[in-house]
């Protein structure tokens, strides 16, 4: 087995080993949901948000108080979608197998000639 081979294979392993290790971090799941819309709003959590009403002061204050202020904590995301993961995953599963197919044609003897 070549160099290239096992490259491809390790691409592939990695791609589809990343989608897994993700899963029990997901939250947002719901049963009643279709497949798309699950994979739509399932995430990873990077923080909580605090309740609207935070305080003894009054909404309407609060509102106000807020967007005068600049927090740096609305800059961090809420959640991480775990379909960037899964295009990750893509994305590996296809360099995985361009990198196998290569080495193939390599053994073969069947090199594509540039123009």
């Amino acid at each position: 087995m070549d160099r290239q081979r096992r490259v491809g294979i390790i691409l592939i392993i990695v791609g589809i080993c990343i989608p897994l290790i993700t899963l029990p971090f997901l939250s947002g799941y719901s049963k009643d949901r279709g497949i798309f819309e699950n994979l739509y709003r399932v995430g990873i959590d990077l923080r909580k948000d605090k309740p609207a009403n935070a305080g003894n002061q009054a909404p309407g204050k609060l509102e106000e108080r807020e967007h005068k202020t600049l927090h740096f904590s609305r800059l961090i995301p809420k959640r991480i979608p775990f379909r960037f993961f899964l295009v990750i995953t893509l994305i590996l599963l296809y360099l995985g197998i361009v990198k196998m197919n290569a080495s193939g044609h390599k053994q073969n003897g069947h090199f594509e000639e540039s123009q």
